[in-house]
C-alpha cells in the first residue's frame, strides 16, 4: 500500500542526530545499498540507534532489503518513518505501488528529498545513513547542502572502471566542504577454498583511499549469502554461518572511530550581532563580521548576475545600508543562504568565500 506525499510546512531539524552520513559511489552497480542496510545492523547489533534514508527516487530498493515491520505514518504535517525491526527506514518505495516507476523531473524529485530531509521525525539517533542515489546531479547536491551531513562513506569495487567514476563523487562532496569519512571496497574477491579469486581486479579501494588520503575502511568479498538474503529481505547477523557478518562489523567499528574523530556536523557559529551585522566563527577560533548590506551587493544568485558572462546585473550602489536579513540559514557544511528583505533570497554564500571576503 503506498501513501500519499503533501506540502511542506513544518521542518524538523536534525539536531538530535548525532552523526549524518551519506553512503556514496557516484555510479550504480557497486553495492551502496547492500553496504547501506547491513552497515545499519551491524551499528543496530552494537547497541546504537540508527536510521536510514532511501534517497534514490528513481529506483528505492531498501524496502526489498530491509522490510518494515510498522509501515510509516503522518503525524500531523510531520511523517513518522517505518520501522524496521528496531532500524527507523524512509524510501519513496511507502510512496508508490510496487513496480510502479517514478516518472517524474528532477525539480519534483528534488522536492520529495527535501520533504524526506525536512519533515521525517527520526526523534533521537546516534546515526542516520544516507543512501545515496547514483550519479552527482540535483539530488545529490540538494542532499549534500540540505542534510547537514557529518561524512560520506565512498563505495568502490576494485576495478578501474568503477573507481574513475567514485573519484568524480569524491569531488563534489569536497566541493562542498563535506569531508569524506573513508572508503570501502565491495566485491573485493571470491574464496574458492583456500585461493581468493579477484574477478574485478585488486585494490582498487586501497588505492583511492591512498590518493584522496582518507582512511580504506576495509573490503567485503564476493559471497552468495550477502545476495540471497538481501533478496529475501533478511539480515546476515541471523546467518548460520559464521565469519560474513564480521565484515560489516569492522567497516562498523572504522567508521564510527573516524566520525568521533570528526569536528562535528558543522564547522562554523553563525551569530546575529545585529539588524544589520551576523559574524561567523570557524572552528579554529578565527572570527569574521558582516554587514548584510555588502554582502547584498556581492549576491551569487542568477538574479543578481548574469550566468553566462559573470557580469553582474545590478549597480553596486543600489543597495540599501539598511537592509536586513529575513532569514540566514546553513546550507550544511558548504555555506550560508540570505534571505534579503531587499527581495533577493537565492544567493548561496560558501564560508570560504566569505572570509575571503571579511
Amino acid at each position: 500500500m503506498s501513501l500519499p506525499m503533501y506540502q511542506e510546512k513544518n521542518k524538523v531539524p536534525f539536531n538530535q542526530i548525532k552523526y549524518v552520513v551519506g553512503v556514496a559511489a557516484g555510479k550504480g552497480g557497486v553495492g551502496k545499498s547492500t553496504l547501506s542496510v547491513n552497515l545499519a545492523r551491524a551499528f543496530q547489533q552494537s547497541g546504537f540507534q540508527v536510521g536510514i534514508m532511501d534517497a534514490d527516487i528513481y529506483g528505492p530498493s531498501l524496502r526489498r532489503l530491509l522490510p518494515e515491520s510498522q509501515m510509516p505514518m503522518k503525524r500531523g504535517e510531520l511523517i513518522v518513518p517505518a520501522d524496521c525491526s528496531g532500524i527507523k527506514m524512509i524510501s519513496m518505495a511507502f510512496f508508490r505501488k510496487d513496480d510502479e516507476a517514478a516518472v517524474v523531473r528532477a525539480p519534483i524529485a528534488n522536492g520529495v528529498i527535501k520533504q524526506f530531509i525536512q519533515q521525517v521525525d527520526w526523534g533521537e539517533l546516534d546515526l542516520l545513513i544516507i543512501d545515496f542515489p547514483p550519479g552527482t546531479g540535483d539530488i545529490q547536491l540538494t542532499l549534500a547542502q540540505e542534510a547537514r551531513l557529518t561524512g560520506a562513506i565512498m563505495v568502490t569495487t576494485p576495478q578501474e572502471l568503477a573507481v574513475m567514476d567514485v573519484r568524480k563523487a569524491v569531488n563534489m562532496f569536497q566541493q562542498v566542504n563535506i569531508p569524506i569519512v573513508g572508503v570501502v571496497e565491495n566485491m573485493s574477491y571470491f574464496q574458492d577454498g583456500e585461493e581468493k579469486k579477484y574477478l574485478f581486479g585488486k585494490g582498487g579501494g586501497d588505492r583511492l583511499a591512498r590518493e584522496i588520503e582518507v582512511p580504506f575502511l576495509g573490503e567485503i568479498p564476493i559471497h552468495p549469502e550477502i545476495c540471497q538474503r538481501g533478496d529475501q529481505g533478511r539480515s546476515i547477523f541471523e546467518a548460520e554461518e559464521v565469519g560474513i557478518q564480521d565484515y560489516f562489523k569492522k567497516i562498523s567499528e572504522n567508521i564510527w572511530a573516524e566520525l568521533n574523530r570528526s569536528k562535528g556536523i558543522l564547522d562554523y557559529e553563525f551569530i546575529q550581532v545585529d539588524s544589520h551585522t551576523f559574524q561567523l566563527t570557524r572552528a579554529d577560533g578565527e572570527k569574521m563580521r558582516y554587514r548584510l548590506s555588502d554582502l547584498q551587493r556581492f549576491c551569487p544568485c542568477a538574479g543578481c548576475v548574469d550566468e553566462v558572462t559573470g557580469q553582474r546585473k545590478k549597480d553596486l550602489g543600489s543597495v540599501d545600508d539598511q537592509v536586513k536579513a529575513k532569514r540566514v540559514e546553513q546550507v550544511g557544511r558548504y555555506g550560508l543562504r540570505i534571505d534579503f528583505t531587499s527581495g533577493c533570497s537565492n544567493g548561496i554564500y560558501s564560508y570560504d568565500s566569505l572570509f575571503v571576503t571579511g
